[in-house]
């Protein structure tokens, strides 16, 4: 039975550590809606060291203006904020027989018959609603329906839409994993896959400054928001964010979040991509942010890990004083839960929950010790841990 990593929630936005060793070229690891990079350092020749980078997912406010902004005050509608929300255990699954292995889950999705579907590496796993293993479809290759390494995949009208990032095509698949066809894509590659919007593939690709131009300190990267049609030929860019992203001709890392979730009709895109607390909603038609939300919330004070300190002094990476707001955007269908940086150890993780028209309805704590990776139909499914550090898959009732 394996162990994954300290941090597997596809959404989290943290401080995360990672090594690469000789043979790892730099990749981006899109984890649903959240984008994590792996770190690296280099030296004259620009080999890899294989020495430990942290890099930080944090701030800068861009996109919408004043009047659009709605501010929300520090508590919310319902009676009863802060409360542990009451849920109800269904089931759990665990690798413990073998047929399959939990390394590094980050990608979740549920089907309308209840069936689930998470990536993983080199893994693309199904359940039945009861928990049962049903098959792992990734198949590791170069032809068609097969994927080359990393991937990310969206559902969408029970067809699983795979992203193979190093190929830059999307193989479509049907809930059995039997492939129906895939599209080459002439753009690309992108940094990130959210699923489709009309006749479209929403997909975001991220602009760097040449590295003659990476002196240190923190610069502009450029987030493209781009339209990719059905068939892979054309390609439309609707807006662009912009994140802080530390540079130096030595190391590199990511200073702001990017957290992004598509609404279930496709037709917006939630995005937050600041330190502080908000989420801007992109209408993807139109191709501009119809409001942006907030609220009035505490930052949690950020404890720096001596190795970072470490890494900060040599690089002269900026000194952070408070967590990363929001680690993470999910939906239910009906409201936008946030995650924030707010966790207790005998509550879990501090989520609230805004409305389509960014009003602050409520706010709870999960209530349990694990990952959120998903939300649907009135079922939590949650990422643990049990005594033995090994990763478990939880389903729970929400009771509420």
């Amino acid at each position: 039975m394996s162990k994954g990593p300290e941090e597997t929630n596809q959404f989290r936005n943290k401080v995360g550590i990672f090594y690469n060793n000789k043979n790892r070229q730099f990749t981006q690891n899109q984890v649903n809606e959240v984008d994590i990079f792996w770190g690296w350092m280099m030296k004259g020749s620009g080999k890899l060291t294989g020495v430990m980078v942290i890099f930080l997912l944090g701030s800068v406010m861009a996109g919408a203006t004043a009047q659009d902004l709605i501010k929300n005050p520090r508590k919310p509608a319902s009676k009863n904020p802060g409360r542990v929300l009451k849920m109800q255990k269904v089931w759990q699954i665990s690798d413990v027989d073998g047929s399959f292995y939990f390394k590094y889950p980050y990608g979740l999705a549920i089907a309308s018959d209840g069936s689930i579907f998470i990536n993983d590496e080199e893994e693309l796993l199904k359940f039945s609603a009861d928990g049962r293993f049903l098959g792992n479809f990734f198949k590791k290759g170069q032809v068609p329906g097969e994927i080359a390494d990393r991937f990310t995949f969206r559902l969408h009208k029970d067809r699983l839409f795979v992203y193979d990032y190093m190929a830059n095509k999307i193989i479509q698949m049907d809930l059995e994993g039997r492939p129906i066809g895939q599209v080459k894509l002439e753009k690309g590659p992108y940094n990130g896959f959210y699923g489709l919007s009309d006749q479209h593939f929403v997909c975001v690709k991220r602009v760097y400054p040449p590295r003659e131009e990476r002196k240190g300190g923190l610069q502009d990267v450029g987030c493209f928001i781009r339209l990719i049609s059905l068939d892979g030929r054309e390609e439309k860019e609707v807006y662009e964010f912009k994140i802080k992203t530390f540079m130096s001709p030595e190391a590199m890392g990511s200073w702001d979040p990017w957290g992004a979730l598509l609404s279930p009709d496709g037709r917006r895109l939630y995005v937050n991509h600041t330190r502080q607390y908000l989420v801007e909603v992109l209408d993807l038609e139109k191709g501009r942010v119809l409001f942006s939300f907030t609220r009035d919330y505490p930052s949690v004070k950020f404890v720096e890990d001596p190795r970072f300190a470490d890494f900060r002094k040599k690089t002269k990476f900026p000194e952070i004083k408070y967590e990363v707001d929001i680690r993470g955007l999910f939906t239910d269908g009906r409201f936008i839960w946030v995650q924030t940086s707010t966790s207790s150890p005998d509550r879990g993780d501090l989520f609230d929950l805004f409305d389509d028209h960014g009003r602050f309805v409520d706010s709870f704590y999960l209530g349990v010790k694990g990952s959120l990776m998903a939300v649907k139909d009135g079922f939590a499914y949650v990422l643990e841990r049990n005594e033995k550090e090994e990763l478990l898959l939880s389903k729970y009732q929400i009771l509420e």
